[in-house]
C-alpha cells in the first residue's frame, strides 16, 4: 500500500523519526519538498517570451504605472 501525506514543517522531524524506526515495515519511496520554488528559465521559444519583453519595455517607459513593496499597505 502507498500513502501520500502532507506534513507541516514543524512535524516533519517527528514523522521522519517514527518512519525511520519502522524501517522493517515502512519504505520511503519518494520525498517531495513542497516549499521549494519551481523556477524555470524562459526561452525565446516560450509563448510568454514576447509578453515578458513587452512588459519590461512598458515598465521602463512608464515607471509611474508600477509600484514597489513599500507602496503596499500591509494593514
Amino acid at each position: 500500500m502507498q500513502l501520500t501525506i502532507d506534513i507541516r514543517d514543524s512535524a516533519i522531524d517527528k514523522i521522519m523519526y517514527i518512519l525511520d524506526n519502522l524501517k522493517a515495515d515502512v519504505k520511503i519511496i519518494k520525498k517531495v519538498d513542497t516549499n521549494s520554488l519551481d523556477i524555470e528559465t524562459v526561452s525565446k521559444d516560450d509563448s510568454d517570451y514576447q509578453i515578458i519583453l513587452n512588459a519590461r519595455d512598458d515598465r521602463k517607459n512608464n515607471p509611474k504605472n508600477y509600484g514597489s513593496l513599500n507602496d503596499i499597505k500591509w494593514d
